[in-house]
């Protein structure tokens, strides 16, 4: 500050405003010119401004794009813009402010001669710049000043597009919400910054109602495809949405049949089986309706999962189809057609004949093969078998291993790959009974980390993961009652009143300490003959599972009725276990997903809760 000559020094934006940055960034884009990201973090910032302002009896008075500056591009910035020029900010008493200022389009319309506002005017002038983040365009309502102020008064709004188009769900809802013309209705900006801290805010893209369906099928190759199916015999149809667009490109299309137990698209052909224990194989050429089959096979037992598997041979690839029996057909193709031979691998044989599983043994029960998953670059398939995991050398099509996640009852749902911190390639496998998310190195077949899925409050837990060996075991686990070299190592729950649950994981000289929620349906109670702790068990019997509990804690699921613990123990039952680029996401049967990240830690790795999404929106509909 200068005296002589009267002068500010102030920090310099380097971009300038944000209509100047929304104005050079509209073009190439129809919604969002900032990016997804990016809107949310600055429709953020502007709100913690204003919940600043606020707490101070501030009313800012003149919120638009051009007083809002702007710093960094950066999403990993943690200042991206800064709210600027206070010259006509009102300060506000308890019985609220006088005086007409702000300007058309983004003043609120209760702002009139001799009437009393308060800070409601900039929440209704903040729905204004989120239209101009979502849309890229000023909130143009005339170019009078009376006419504009009649047209707000009377509802009138500008036109921004449907939320499947604009694909911010929850930042649309929240412009809606701002710009009411009853200022009691509109949020105030700090339960704004509250809201938008949820990580379901940013996620939920839209909501796209498609009518009822029995079954869905996304497509790996299609990305953006997600073809739903309904009805039996001459009423089944089909629907085809594109996600990326939100539309619903056919609707409900006559393909008459029996009901679809899965599907799968290689090439320009869509795979489809049937619970008559039929495949049958469509042409996609031209966008032509599925209403006659190119081909129709035959099938000992149902389809129950699809795999593509890509070969060396231009064009060519291997499809999978694993079956309710627990046989895998393999079906070579050719520029999208099968060819005339056919293959089957016997997994109740190879369990005998390879891993010495005698008949009797219950992982020797006719399992349906739920998933696979191509690994190792693609020279190896991992598919479900019961408890366990079979793994198929593609090169000889052969079952060459087994591996034991699992002890029976329990069995493999889900399989999906992706990358550890150091870019080395994972399987990660879930369970229907004991909720278990497990995670092997794809190259060493070493069981590195478990994560149980149960627990209500997941938002802060973190689970050890161990570091791969450099050489593989010597031979697949083919019995539960053999020590088993991939165990974790001990780990310990832990209560007190001062610190909450914790859990220690004993791993060369290294304890990783993680809060929990004290409470979960599933989780082991302390025993009263040690009533600070619970061992996981490291022997080969058990080294895959939580041993049983024998006596009750201070607060489980004894509290409620068996009806209501048993429905309470279901909701948390994690369903399927994705790959999102570089986290994973684990939707459960109560509706929400947990988002599981890998990081570092002192030179090893450690897997970390770090959302949880719930989408309010489809509460009521289950």
């Amino acid at each position: 500050i200068s005296i002589h000559p009267l002068c500010f020094a102030l920090e310099l934006a380097p971009l300038g405003s944000l209509n100047t940055v929304l104005s050079e960034n509209a073009k190439d884009s129809s919604f969002m010119p900032l990016g997804h990201m990016l809107t949310q973090k600055t429709a953020y910032q502007i709100a913690a401004g204003l919940a600043y302002l606020h707490k101070k009896n501030i009313i800012f008075c003149d919120l638009k794009s051009d007083n809002i500056l702007v710093w960094s591009l950066d999403v990993k910035e943690h200042v991206n813009i800064k709210l600027s020029d206070y010259g006509i900010s009102r300060q506000s008493f308890h019985e609220g402010a006088l005086g007409v200022e702000g300007t058309p389009g983004y003043q609120a319309p209760e702002i009139r001669p001799r009437i009393v506002y308060d800070e409601k005017v900039d929440m209704f002038s903040y729905g204004m710049v989120l239209y101009e983040l979502l849309s890229g365009q000023r909130p143009a309502l005339g170019h009078h000043q009376l006419q504009i102020a009649k047209k707000l008064s009377k509802g009138i709004r500008p036109v921004l597009g449907q939320p499947e188009e604009v694909q911010f769900h929850r930042l649309q809802a929240l412009m809606m919400e701002c710009w009411d013309t009853k200022p009691e209705k509109r949020p105030l900006a700090l339960s704004v910054v509250s809201q938008m801290k949820d990580p379901t805010f940013a996620t939920f893209m839209y909501q796209l109602p498609c009518g009822k369906q029995t079954a869905f099928f996304s497509s790996q190759s299609q990305e953006y495809t997600v073809v739903f199916w309904d009805g039996k015999e001459e009423s089944r149809n089909y629907t085809v949405v594109n996600t990326e667009k939100g539309l619903l490109e056919v609707q409900r299309m006559g393909c008459p049949g029996m009901r679809l137990s899965c599907q799968i698209k290689v090439q320009n052909s869509l795979w489809t089986a049937t619970e008559d224990q039929k495949i049958y194989i469509y042409s996609l050429k031209g966008m032509c309706p599925l209403n006659a089959p190119q081909r129709a096979l035959d099938t000992p037992a149902v389809v129950t999962c699809f795999l593509a598997v890509p070969v060396l041979k231009k064009n060519s690839f291997l499809v999978l189809a694993g079956l309710a029996d627990g046989l895998v057909a393999a079906f070579p193709v050719v520029r999208g057609a099968p060819e005339d031979s056919c293959s089957y691998l016997c997994s109740h044989t190879a369990n005998r004949s390879k891993f010495s599983i005698p008949d009797e043994d219950v992982r020797q029960n006719p399992y349906p093969v739920a998933a696979m998953e191509v690994v190792n670059s693609g020279s190896e398939v991992w598919y479900s078998n019961g408890p366990g995991l079979l793994v198929i050398d593609c090169a000889g099509l052969d079952i060459s291993r087994r591996l034991e996640p699992y002890a029976a009852p329990s069995a493999v749902t889900s399989l999906v790959c992706s990358s550890d911190c150091g870019g080395e390639e994972v399987v990660w496998c879930l369970d229907d009974r004991a909720n278990l998310l497990v995670m092997y190195h794809s190259a060493t077949y070493q069981l590195c980390a478990r994560y149980f899925c149960g627990d209500p409050n997941p938002g802060r837990d973190v689970f050890p993961v161990r570091p791969s060996g450099l050489e593989p075991p010597d031979g697949p686990v083919a019995s539960r009652q053999e020590p088993e070299a991939d165990s974790i190592a001990d780990v310990s729950i832990m209560y007190s009143k001062e610190l909450g649950t914790q859990i220690l994981t004993h791993q060369d000289s290294l304890t990783d300490y993680c809060s929990m929620s004290s409470y979960s349906s599933q989780r082991a109670p302390l025993s009263p003959d040690s009533p600070s702790s619970i061992l996981f068990s490291t022997d080969g019997e058990g080294s895959d599972r939580l041993l049983e509990p024998t006596a009750g804690s201070d607060r489980s699921e004894q509290e409620l009725s068996p009806v209501d613990g048993e429905a309470f123990s279901q909701h948390l039952q994690a369903v399927k276990v994705l790959a999102v680029k570089d986290v994973l996401w684990v939707p459960r049967r109560g509706g929400d997903v947990i988002v599981i990240g890998l990081e570092r830690d002192v030179g090893a790795q450690r897997g970390r809760v770090i959302a949880v999404l719930k989408a309010r929106e489809l509460t009521s509909r289950g």
